[in-house]
C-alpha cells in the first residue's frame, strides 16, 4: 500500500505542479508569495475536487493496464482519495509545504 500512496502523491505533486507553473505564467509571476499560498491551494483543492480525482484514475488507468480489473489496486486507489478529501486541511498543508519548497529550491 506504501508504493500506491507514493504513486498517488507522485501524481497529484505533479498535477498541482503543472497547474502551480501554469498560475505563474497566466499571471506573470515567478513565484507566489508565502501568505497567499494557502489560500491558493485552498481554492484550487475546493474547486478543482472532481479534477483532481479524475486526473489521479486516469493517470492510473494509463500507467496500470490492469486498473480496471485489478480490484485491490482500484479500491486502494479509491481509499487513498477519500482520505485526501476527507482531511483537506492536512492535504491543502501538504500541497502548501511542498510549493514553499519548490520555490525555494528554485530561488537558490
Amino acid at each position: 500500500m506504501d508504493n500506491l500512496t507514493n504513486t498517488i502523491k507522485n501524481i497529484t505533486l505533479y498535477y498541482i505542479k503543472k497547474h502551480y507553473l501554469k498560475y505563474l505564467k497566466d499571471n506573470n509571476l515567478d513565484r507566489i508569495e508565502n501568505n497567499t499560498i494557502k489560500e491558493l491551494v485552498s481554492d484550487f483543492y475546493h474547486n478543482k475536487d472532481m479534477e483532481i480525482k479524475t486526473y489521479i484514475r486516469s493517470t492510473m488507468k494509463k500507467n496500470f493496464p490492469d486498473y480496471s480489473t485489478n480490484f485491490a489496486l482500484k479500491t486502494g486507489t479509491e481509499e487513498i482519495i477519500l482520505e485526501m478529501f476527507e482531511d483537506s486541511e492536512f492535504s491543502i498543508s501538504k500541497v502548501v509545504l511542498e510549493i514553499e519548497n519548490f520555490q525555494n529550491y528554485k530561488k537558490n
